[in-house]
């Protein structure tokens, strides 16, 4: 519990790094149904390869790191792979706080799914200026999530330690 900072941190980059990963990705089958409907050479498809890297070169290194070191601590690669960080808690007053803060995420995504599917209405209309618009509605729904678990992660550990 102590590094949840680092943890919140490294979620949040990590997401907004895939999000712009996913686009990059968008924008190259854009291209490439351009490419079907249009078969005469030149064939042409780019993708800016930055986000990959930053990606592998940024989020790979650490997250390995991550799971070897639960890996020792859990004694699993299952339970160090599919356990988040986050979810390593030591005794039952820290069980008790991620409990808090997984019912208080839960209950801000009750709000927040409404909204994005609201704004995902708006889709046709703006299709055109920009294509990528639902992929940006379901990273910003786990941007909510992971800041919502962690602001009350970090209040509910706060208020426990007396901080």
């Amino acid at each position: 519990m102590n590094n949840i900072f680092f943890l919140a941190i490294l979620n949040i980059v990590t997401v907004l790094l895939f999000g712009w990963v996913l686009i990059e990705l968008y924008d190259a089958q854009l291209q490439f149904v351009e490419v079907m409907e249009n078969p005469e050479p030149p064939w042409a498809i780019e993708m800016n390869a930055f986000p990959f890297l930053l990606l592998f070169v940024i989020c790979a290194p650490i997250y390995i790191y991550l799971l070897v070191r639960t890996k020792r601590e859990r004694k699993s690669v299952w339970k160090a792979f599919m356990l988040p960080m986050e979810f390593k808690e030591t005794d039952e007053r820290e069980r008790m706080i991620t409990a808090k803060a997984c019912r208080g995420s839960y209950v801000v995504m009750m709000f927040a799914m409404p909204i994005a599917a609201g704004l995902l209405i708006m889709y046709p209309t703006i299709q055109d200026t920009l294509p990528y618009y639902p992929i940006i509605i379901v990273i910003l729904l786990l941007l909510i999530q992971m800041i919502s678990y962690f602001y009350t992660l970090h209040k509910n550990f706060s208020k426990v330690s007396g901080l």
